[in-house]
């Protein structure tokens, strides 16, 4: 019960503040005109561990400032099969593709399959972080 209250408190946190979500485009653009980590979560809407990662444990990260040094694009891989399949390596689902500018150029490319907890995402996320200041 206690935690059907916190969810309900959670989503109306969530939802009371202004998400700006970007399509992949508009991340990679982003990511490459700054020079940040993109960050591309490929799921479906069918897909419970999806639903939850983006609606839960994104959704928290994201108002608690976690994803404010990086690009993100979430992409659906029923509305976008090309492009998810571009992106993913194997078939399952979700999956959390982080990829960091590299100094020589191009992109490293760090892949999550599953569904991840906060602290695995935001280990992740302080390694791709880092690659960028050279440390």
């Amino acid at each position: 019960m206690v935690s059907l209250f916190l969810a309900a408190v959670l989503a109306t946190v969530v939802s009371d503040q202004p998400v700006t979500q970007q399509n992949y485009a508009q991340a990679y653009q982003s990511a490459h005109d700054e020079g940040k980590p993109l960050v591309v979560v490929v799921g479906a809407e069918w897909c419970p561990a999806c639903v939850t990662l983006k609606e839960q444990t994104i959704a928290q990260m994201k108002a608690e400032g976690e994803f404010s040094e990086v690009s993100m694009a979430i992409v659906d891989q029923d509305a976008e099969p090309a492009l998810a399949a571009q992106l993913k390596r194997g078939q399952s689902i979700p999956q959390i593709i982080v990829f960091s500018p590299q100094t020589s150029g191009g992109w490293k490319r760090t892949q999550m399959t599953g569904f991840q907890t906060r602290a695995t995402i935001r280990t992740v996320l302080k390694r791709a972080k880092q690659r960028i200041l050279g440390s």
